[in-house]
């Protein structure tokens, strides 16, 4: 009997503690790390996210999006010496050959897949003429991203002690990064090949991910993976750019000196899904949902009365405890409102507050709202009368006139 009331106090126990585990925020051997949503932008995790380091080759990552910026996938890019050269010793080449002739796409997958510091430099040179002006870009578009502590001197991510980044700013970073389709695409990849050509005759050149989570047949292989970017230097440690995908809730995370290759991995996913289990994607209204139904002025009796409507859902990244709860639209509809409108004519906004961050969406007319013509018809009636009268009032004068004339005449 004591036994069993031993192991009734121990369920009680496990059911009023097992809501509280999420909570608790793993333990992970990076130095700085950060969780964020592509929908909102949220902070879902951070440890240290502030903290200046070496980001490597995560810096490729910037370094491509100011190429799809700039360029088209067709584009030819001739790789100079100057690119080949200036790579420092003991850093990744693709075996680029001077001379030779490739397509942006064909330069983008290798300085995703990879971190080939020629292909960096050669992809720099195309889109600003040398690798200086282009670093130069790369912190504009940083600071435009919304990054504060950032300084970047080269486009690939060798090591400079004036080559620095933050865990949050890389995130915001890999956030921008992966609203290009065709980043998504080629950052989960995990091998790409380069054709012969006239100056490089063989067909040799094949090259495979560095990153394990994409590798199904690797321990480290994480099935939610879509990308993006490993980075290692000795000053770096090891470094993780992920992008992931799990219940349509996209996330990105960045990983900075973790303290072995294997630990990058284990962190990244630790805090990935830790981010997943205390959120959840919430559709606080769905488009075409009618919000509020209103009398138009002006409009006609069959027409006036009028649906407003969601233009589009709105989605947030929201804590569980908040997924179910209760949030009051704030409607606004646009003063002045009279017929005729259009079916499909914003003619207003709603709001929704949750977790201290505002979502707003239009709201347009469901049908069409047809002008009445009721007091044009009222006026042009009472216009008639008028000048009915006017005429009968004229008719009598001009009478009374000639009357009068006449007796005088006489």
């Amino acid at each position: 009997m004591r036994i069993r009331k031993i192991l009734i106090l121990l369920v009680l126990f496990t059911v009023i503690l097992v809501p509280g585990v999420n909570a608790v925020e793993p333990e992970i051997t990076a130095t700085s790390a950060t969780v964020i949503d592509c929908i909102d932008g949220k902070i879902l995790y951070s440890k240290n996210m502030d903290e200046k380091l070496y980001p490597a080759s995560l810096t490729n990552v910037l370094t491509a999006i100011l190429v799809v910026e700039n360029c088209n996938l067709e584009d030819k890019v001739t790789i100079s010496a100057n690119a080949i050269r200036n790579v420092e010793t003991g850093y990744l080449t693709a075996n680029i050959k001077e001379g030779e002739i490739f397509t942006i796409e064909q330069l983008l997958n290798l300085l995703l897949i990879s971190s080939y510091s020629d292909v960096a430099n050669a992809l720099a040179e195309h889109v600003a003429g040398d690798i200086e002006t282009f670093t130069q870009k790369m912190n504009e578009k940083a600071k435009e991203i919304g990054c504060t502590h950032s300084n970047f001197v080269n486009c690939n991510g060798e090591h400079d002690t004036n080559h620095y980044s933050t865990s949050h700013d890389m995130a915001l970073i890999a956030k921008y990064a992966m609203k290009y389709e065709e980043l998504r695409d080629i950052a989960q990849k995990t091998e790409y090949s380069l054709p012969a050509t006239e100056i490089y005759n063989k067909s040799d050149r094949n090259y495979y991910t560095t990153n394990e989570m994409l590798k199904a047949s690797s321990k480290n292989y994480y099935k939610y993976a879509k990308g993006i970017k490993t980075g290692f230097t000795t000053p770096a440690g090891n470094c993780l750019m992920v992008y992931s995908k799990k219940n349509n809730m996209p996330l990105v995370a960045v990983v900075m000196k973790s303290t072995t290759q294997n630990s990058r991995y284990e962190d990244a996913k630790n805090i990935i899904e830790y981010s997943y289990d205390n959120n959840t994607l919430r559709t606080i209204a769905t488009e075409g949902t009618n919000i509020q139904t209103i009398n138009v002025k002006q409009g006609t009796p069959d027409t006036k009365k009028l649906n407003v409507i969601l233009e589009t859902s709105v989605i947030a990244v929201v804590k569980d405890e908040n997924k179910a709860s209760n949030i009051e639209p704030q409607i606004s509809i646009n003063e002045n409102l009279k017929a005729p409108i259009e079916k499909g004519a914003i003619i207003g906004k709603v709001s929704y507050e949750i977790e201290g961050k505002t979502y707003t969406a239009n709201l347009i007319a469901e049908s069409n709202v047809k002008k009445s013509h009721k007091k044009l018809i009222f006026g042009l009636i009472f216009l008639g009368v008028i000048l009915s009268l006017g005429g009968l009032r004229a008719r009598a004068l001009y009478k009374r006139t000639k009357t009068l004339k006449k007796i005088r005449g006489k």
